[in-house]
């Protein structure tokens, strides 16, 4: 009896800690994908890749500078 009971608490605890982790393994699994997708992109049509890769390079390059547009002007502020 005891045993099952040993065994239970170890399964709740890998539950657990499964739910805890699982945003970290999708953020990975999620990252491994788009990789791989850029991999394949490239590999079959690398002018219509490069373009969405530059794309998407400027609009987070845009999205940091107004960001830290906005950080300096909220610090000035306060």
């Amino acid at each position: 009896m005891e045993f099952l009971l040993l065994w239970v608490d170890n399964l709740d605890d890998g539950v657990h800690a499964l739910r805890h982790l699982a945003p970290k393994i999708f953020g990975l699994l999620l990252a491994i994908s788009l990789f791989v997708l850029t991999g394949i992109a490239l590999v079959l049509s690398p002018h219509v890749g490069l373009a969405a890769i530059g794309l998407v390079m400027s609009a987070t390059l845009i999205e940091a500078k107004r960001r830290r547009a906005q950080e300096i002007a909220h610090r000035e502020q306060g």
